[in-house]
C-alpha cells in the first residue's frame, strides 16, 4: 500500500501560515527555511520541495499580503462621495499595515535579499491599484487624459506610504487625533491640488 503523499498543498498552506505568524512575532530575520520547517514539525526538504526556495517561500508570503490587503479594500463601503471614498480606501490599507507592520514591508520595503520581485510579480498588485486608479479617475472627471489619472494616482499612493512610514516611525503624531488630523490635512491639500490644475492639462 502506497504511503499517503504529505507534502502536499495542506502543508504548504500550513507552512505559509507559520512562515507569516513568524514574520509578525519576529520579524524577517526569522523567516528561514530551516525555522519555518521547524515551527511547522517537518523538513527544510519539505519548504524546498514545495516552494523550490527560500525566494520562493518569500514570494508566497508577498502574494498573500496583497491578496490580504486587496480583500480589505474590496469590503470598503463606498458612499458615492469619491474624495471620502478615496480617502477610506487608503485607510484600509493603513489599518492593515498597523496591524501587519512587517508583511507590509515585505510588500513594499523588500526586507528579503533573496526576493527581488519581477515585474510578473508586480502583477498581484493591479487589483489594489485598479480600485485607486477607478476612483481618482472619478474624483478629476472625463476631462483629464489616462496619464494624468495614472500620474495623480501614483503621487496619492506615494503620499500615503510616506504617511504609514511617518507614523509607524512615531514621527506623525502622539495621539490617534493627531495623526488622524494630519493625514487629513495631507490628502485634503493634495487632492484639493489637482483638483485646481484639473483644467490645466
Amino acid at each position: 500500500m502506497a504511503r499517503p503523499k504529505t507534502r502536499n498543498d495542506q502543508l504548504k498552506a500550513q507552512l505559509l501560515a507559520e512562515s507569516l505568524a513568524l514574520l509578525d512575532s519576529e520579524g524577517a530575520a526569522a523567516v528561514t527555511a530551516r525555522r519555518v520547517a521547524n515551527v511547522a514539525g517537518t523538513s527544510t526538504a519539505a519548504v524546498y520541495e514545495l516552494f523550490g526556495s527560500k525566494s520562493g517561500l518569500i514570494r508566497s508570503i508577498f502574494y498573500e499580503g496583497f491578496e490580504q490587503l486587496a480583500s480589505r479594500m474590496d469590503e470598503v463601503e463606498l458612499t458615492g462621495d469619491t474624495q471620502t471614498d478615496l480617502v477610506s480606501l487608503f485607510e484600509a490599507g493603513r489599518e492593515f499595515a498597523l496591524e501587519f507592520p512587517m508583511l507590509f514591508e515585505v510588500m513594499f520595503a523588500r526586507p528579503f535579499a533573496e526576493f527581488e520581485p519581477t515585474p510578473d510579480d508586480q502583477e498581484v498588485a493591479k487589483r489594489i491599484y485598479g480600485h485607486v486608479i477607478r476612483l481618482v479617475a472619478a474624483l478629476l472627471g472625463s476631462r483629464r487624459n489616462a496619464q494624468i489619472t495614472v500620474d495623480a494616482a501614483h503621487i496619492l499612493v506615494a503620499l500615503d506610504r510616506g504617511l504609514i512610514a511617518a507614523e509607524c516611525a512615531g514621527q506623525l503624531g502622539t495621539s490617534r487625533q493627531s495623526i488622524g488630523r494630519r493625514r487629513a490635512l495631507a490628502f485634503d491639500t493634495t487632492i484639493a491640488g489637482l483638483l485646481t490644475n484639473r483644467g490645466n492639462q
